[in-house]
């Protein structure tokens, strides 16, 4: 029987790529290897297949192999391509951003003197969606775009189209970016790009660009489209990205046992591959502690990521929650300060609406009435329904400190445009202050505002707020707190750990999903055991079930 030679074997492999069969790829190319010793065409497809597999540091290995080996022969054209992906992995692998800039620099040096081609174009894209600031990366999208038509290149035109749309939302031309961002995506589900490499790209930027708009039911459509696409081709780097996304929605959202469920995933998946971009998902999740009021957990997650302009958000709100009110104010001060300019960036309206808050417990109302201001025009710049709430939310905050008439319009117009948000901590917010400014003059409003505010905060756990709510009801002589659905002494904690005990979580499992020590799970089971007069974790997980269904 005749033995296939090393190229039947390449030509299987790259057949399977295109098809979207890695496992089948991977044992194609290690045949092709085996047959033929060394071959720059079977390294590169099997670092491809083993990246979709999600064995990363392996698929670099034998890109950079495939990378030296064009390079040798040389296909500087092909080699180029190599080093500009292996540029940006650097990053989402162990977050070397020097190693990034030293791939960019061989790419770079490989191109000088080539002719022009897709591949200028392909540099020139990638480099710019790691270094460049949005107005940068809008240029260098449009002059992209032109090599991508000159060449008729639709994957360089798609992911092309995708980053222009995220530079125009980063730019506050939200209806532009968008429209750019949705044909990008009608490209790739219209069949008309074949790169599965290029798809997942287009999908991580579409749902950046749509998380970045606050277009909360844009982000969950393509979220769910992406999920499918990961889904069926087994992409577990898109997985990761899109279950951070969808958890940042879901938080938003008030959805936050989902949320957890999601963010918890994206990190776990991340760990195991792309190991730099767990970050995302960890700072996410330590936001959402803050807003549950697992402080010690928040800063847990934090730790270490201090420097990170990301972390920016979720560490002042700990240091808020912590009543570290000066530390959230330079915190975000300085951030803002660092991206002043002709205008502020789109994201950093969440700093906005927080530093006004933190303005306010300071008595700092002219500070706040400025802040409050900056994020009005970022807002109607933007035309975002969320961020015009979050505005109108930050005005109505500083007429109601200062005495100003107008906070009672601004509330009910921010929660006009949370309709499709209501569970959003945003809405809960805007009727706990619609409850503080009527506590004076009007009793029976005042009390079912701050109900409304309770009811939003305990359905999504946020425990801090949930006390602001229960304390300003005490204070207008009502009793708004809900009893808990199962036994009165389980503290939350506990409840937690017994949601995890009735799904079949042992000790040590509970304790990586709460981020705590094994031996802390095991004393909260030993609590939990003890309260209910259980006699075994079975029984505590049935009458967990049993109180719940």
């Amino acid at each position: 029987m005749a033995t296939n030679t090393a190229t039947e074997h390449i030509a299987a492999g790259y057949s399977a790529l295109k098809a979207g069969d890695w496992a089948a790829a991977r044992l194609a190319f290690e045949a092709a290897l085996r047959v033929e010793g060394d071959s720059p065409e079977a390294h590169d497809g099997l670092g491809q297949a083993l990246w979709w597999l999600n064995e990363i540091e392996a698929a670099h290995e034998h890109r950079t192999l495939a990378y030296l080996g064009f390079k040798q022969q040389g296909e500087v054209r092909r080699a180029s391509r190599i080093a500009v992906w292996l540029a940006r992995e650097q990053v989402f692998l162990n977050g070397n951003s020097s190693a990034m800039q030293g791939w960019f620099a061989r790419a770079e040096r490989l191109l000088q003197g080539v002719p022009p081609c897709p591949e200028h174009g392909w540099f020139a894209l990638m480099r710019a969606s790691m270094f460049a600031p949005p107005e940068e990366l809008e240029q260098a999208t449009l002059r992209c775009l032109e090599m991508a038509r000159q060449f008729g290149d639709t994957d360089l035109e798609v992911i092309t189209l995708v980053f222009y749309g995220l530079a125009q939302v980063s730019l506050g031309r939200m209806l532009e970016g968008l429209a750019s961002v949705d044909e990008a995506m009608a490209a790739v589900t219209g069949g008309e790009v074949s790169n599965f490499m290029v798809i997942s790209e287009v999908f991580c930027v579409t749902l950046s660009a749509c998380e970045l708009a606050g277009d909360m039911v844009r982000t969950e459509q393509w979220c769910r489209a992406a999920a499918e696409f990961a889904r069926r081709h087994n992409c577990q780097f898109l997985s990761a990205y899109c279950r951070t996304t969808y958890g940042g929605l879901l938080a938003a959202t008030g959805r936050w046992q989902e949320a957890e469920a999601e963010l918890l995933q994206a990190i776990a998946t991340f760990s195991a591959g792309h190991r730099a971009l767990r970050v995302h998902a960890v700072l996410k999740l330590a936001d959402l502690r803050v807003s549950q009021g697992r402080l010690e957990e928040a800063q847990a997650l934090l730790s270490g990521y201090e420097d990170y302009d990301s972390a920016v958000l979720p560490m002042s709100r700990l240091y808020f929650a912590q009543g570290e009110a000066r530390l959230a104010q330079a915190a975000l001060e300085q951030t803002l300060r660092s991206r002043s300019g002709d205008s502020l960036p789109l994201d950093s309206a969440p700093l906005l609406l927080l530093l006004v808050e933190v303005l306010i417990v300071l008595e700092e109302g002219n500070r706040a009435a400025e802040v409050a201001r900056d994020l009005a025009e970022l807002a109607r710049k933007a035309n975002s329904d969320l961020l015009l709430a979050q505005a109108e939310l930050a005005e109505g905050q500083v007429r109601r400190f200062m005495g100003e008439e107008g906070a009672a319009e601004c509330f009910q117009s921010a929660l006009a445009r949370l309709k499709s948000y209501e569970r959003s901590l945003v809405a809960g917010r805007a009727k706990l202050e619609m409850a503080r400014l009527l506590k004076d003059s009007d009793w029976a409003g005042a009390v079912t505002w701050a109900k409304a505010a309770l009811a939003s905060f305990e359905r999504a756990g946020a425990t801090r707020d949930a006390d602001e709510a229960a304390g300003l009801l005490r204070e207008l002589g009502v009793s708004g707190r809900s009893a808990p659905r199962l036994q009165k002494q389980l503290t939350q904690r506990e409840e937690e750990v017994l949601a995890l005990l009735a799904r079949g979580l042992t000790n040590r499992e509970i304790a990586e999903r709460l981020f705590i020590s094994a031996k802390t799970a095991e004393h909260h089971v030993s609590q939990i055991l003890e309260k209910l007069g259980a006699r075994s974790r079975a029984e505590a997980a049935a009458m967990s079930l049993n109180e719940r269904g």
